[in-house]
Parts: C-alpha cells; sequence; structure tokens
C-alpha cells in the first residue's frame, strides 16, 4: 500500500502579517492590563498590612508604656509598704524594749 503524502502548499506570510501584529498588540495590552490590575491589588494588600503592623506596633509600645507605669507605681507600694511595715515593726518592738 502506497501512503499518500499531501503536499504542503506555502502560503504567503506577507498577507498575513498585519493580522499577527494586530493579534501579538492586542495580547500585550491584555496583558498590560492584568498586570497592571494585579500591582494595583498587590499594591493595596502591601498597604493595608503596613497600616496593620504600625497600629499593632503602635499597640505594643502603648502596653509598654503601661507595664513600665505598672511596675514604677509597684515599687512605690512596695516601699511604702515597706516602710508602714517598719514603723510598725519598730513600734511593736519598742514595748519590748
Amino acid at each position: 500500500m502506497k501512503k499518500i503524502i499531501k503536499k504542503r502548499v506555502l502560503k504567503s506570510k506577507t498577507n498575513d502579517l498585519p493580522i499577527r501584529v494586530n493579534k501579538i498588540e492586542l495580547e500585550c495590552a491584555k496583558h498590560d492590563v492584568i498586570c497592571s490590575e494585579r500591582y494595583k491589588t498587590q499594591k493595596e494588600t502591601l498597604d493595608r498590612i503596613e497600616k496593620t503592623i504600625q497600629a499593632n506596633s503602635d499597640a505594643i509600645n502603648k502596653l509598654f508604656s503601661l507595664s513600665n507605669k505598672g511596675l514604677g507605681g509597684l515599687r512605690v507600694l512596695v516601699i511604702i509598704g515597706g516602710i508602714i511595715a517598719s514603723i510598725f515593726g519598730f513600734l511593736k518592738f519598742k514595748d519590748f524594749i
């Protein structure tokens, strides 16, 4: 059996060139629009993350300052309590002297 081989006839590409160029330009324009939209959403997401991080940082700083105030207040209470305890101890032991 003989295989039938079809001969390809090469078409002239000169007529097809403007159509291909238009398709490539259209694909490039679509790509640019899609990428610009993607970059826009990524930038918005990063801005939101940056704002959240800044808010968390501010909250941590406030908590740190409150804890420092709490430690200072605790130190004052310990000192005052020590003074009061020493006064009561002195008065209690003075009766025995």
